[in-house]
């Protein structure tokens, strides 16, 4: 998927406006939820969604969906990981 494609389903489905987010290289987040479900892009990098049901690694032009309040923590690969989230 493009990035033009994806901010275009974004709008479509009624998620907000996308945000970019960049991860330094190696990072994680502390574990967390949201009250809305996040439609996510990679723009760049490599983007890891840990879960409970495991931590599928993403690279560009990928997406993934987290529905809303699932325990997660975001990690970036060595290089780091620039993200467009998008929620509803």
């Amino acid at each position: 998927m493009t990035r033009e494609e994806f901010e275009d389903t974004a709008r479509r489905e009624g998620y907000d406006d996308p945000k970019l987010v960049r991860f330094d290289p190696s990072s994680r987040s502390e574990t967390h939820s949201h009250d809305k479900v996040s439609f996510v892009y990679v723009v760049e990098g490599e983007f890891i969604l840990n879960t409970d049901g495991g931590a599928p690694r993403h690279g560009p032009g990928e997406t993934c969906i987290l529905p809303k309040n699932v325990n997660h923590a975001e990690e970036a690969g060595p290089d780091g990981a620039t993200i467009l989230v998008a929620r509803k």
